[in-house]
């Protein structure tokens, strides 16, 4: 290690004694470091910026919305972030999930660290957004502006279901596909097909799922689902969106032949209230484009 990478991590030993008296005296932190994309998210959308996100790239890539502001540092993996740089962005506070288990003791040397987990046990990650929400809002003081945009959304809600009307309409899949073979399928326990009940639309994946909400399935799966209408969402290989439109697996799938496939835009699958919201609206607009031309 050298000289200038020991200073950084011993500078970083001493910051909780400081940050701790900070914190006994109720301050608010304003350098907060972001150890999850869903947390990001919120943050920005209650009108804060962050100090550090970790893999900023990806993020601008797989969450899309809302944007990070200019300016914020990249703290490394989100699994295993950059310690060097996150001790040298002096953060008064880092926030990440119980995903970050692991490393957790070592961020808890350099700044006090609140772990919160949309994803939880028995729970439904829709309704623990919610809650995650309130409980980062209370620890930055931002309480009102969170009370504000979990009624915007929940009104946001209530509009997108009115949108879609009484109109019967065919079951949903929804999936992330990694290559032409292999995809994401998201069932009723992810955040996804939570949002799907609340719009009052079926999820036709019934199928086991891990903790995380979706299956991975290969094509053969999904084709035997030839009645349901397929969304699946960005970032998309130029292999699958190849395969969708030539004549390998993907394009003799029943639902992709009878005009049932439908590309979304990117939205973070394990994200926050911010993110079902977008899901929501996406999906939405989607559906009521087609609503003319294709049988529901």
């Amino acid at each position: 290690m050298t000289a200038t990478r020991r200073g950084i991590l011993g500078a970083a030993l001493a910051l909780p004694v400081l940050i701790g008296r900070a914190g006994a005296q109720g301050a608010v932190p304003t350098r907060v470091a972001v150890v999850d994309w869903g947390l990001a998210s919120t943050m920005v959308s209650l009108g804060l910026v962050p100090a550090g996100v970790t893999e900023i790239d990806l993020y601008n890539r797989w969450v899309s919305e809302p944007k990070l502001p200019a300016g914020v540092q990249d703290l490394g993996l989100r699994t295993e972030p950059n310690m060097e740089a996150l001790a040298s962005l002096r953060p008064d506070l880092i926030v990440t999930t119980p995903f970050s288990a692991s490393v957790i003791p070592m961020m808890e040397r350099i700044a006090p660290t609140l772990s919160l987990g949309t994803f939880m046990p028995g729970a439904e990650p829709l309704e623990r957004s919610r809650v995650v929400t309130r409980e980062l809002a209370k620890r930055l003081g931002a309480e009102a502006q969170a009370g504000s945009l979990l009624d915007r959304i929940e009104g946001s809600f209530d509009s997108l279901r009115r949108r879609l009307g009484d109109r019967p309409r065919r079951p949903i899949l929804l999936a992330t596909f990694s290559d032409a073979r292999h995809a994401r399928v998201y069932g009723t326990n992810s955040l996804f097909g939570n949002v799907l009940a609340r719009l009052g639309l079926s999820n036709a994946w019934q199928r086991p799922t891990t903790f995380w909400g979706f299956s991975v399935a290969d094509t053969e799966a999904v084709a035997a689902y030839p009645e349901a209408q397929l969304f699946y969402h960005d970032p998309t290989s130029p292999d699958v969106l190849r395969g969708f439109a030539g004549d390998g697996l993907l394009g003799h799938l029943p639902i992709v032949r009878a005009g049932r496939a439908y590309r979304l835009p990117a939205v973070w699958a394990y994200g926050d209230v911010v993110a079902a919201e977008r899901f929501a609206t996406v999906l939405v607009d989607a559906l009521v484009a087609r609503d003319g031309s294709h049988a529901g």
